[in-house]
């Protein structure tokens, strides 16, 4: 279970940045250090939600709450 969602984690992360740089890149009025500061405030809240969703996984996994197999 928790290899899925890794698995999911890693694609809603890089799936994410990469609508953030299609949206940023159509944007004209916003310059070099500003869209950097987007992407690392985006990046940087993406991770922190990918750690929470993990170490909830990996707690119901150790509770033998969540038995799949």
């Amino acid at each position: 279970m928790l290899i899925e969602l890794i698995i999911v984690l890693t694609i809603f992360t890089y799936g994410s940045n990469f609508i953030l740089y299609l949206i940023l890149r159509t944007k004209e009025k916003i310059q070099g250090i500003e869209k950097l500061s987007i992407f690392f405030g985006v990046n940087m809240t993406i991770l922190l939600l990918d750690g929470v969703f993990l170490f909830i996984g990996k707690a119901i996994s150790d509770s033998g709450v969540a038995v799949l197999e």
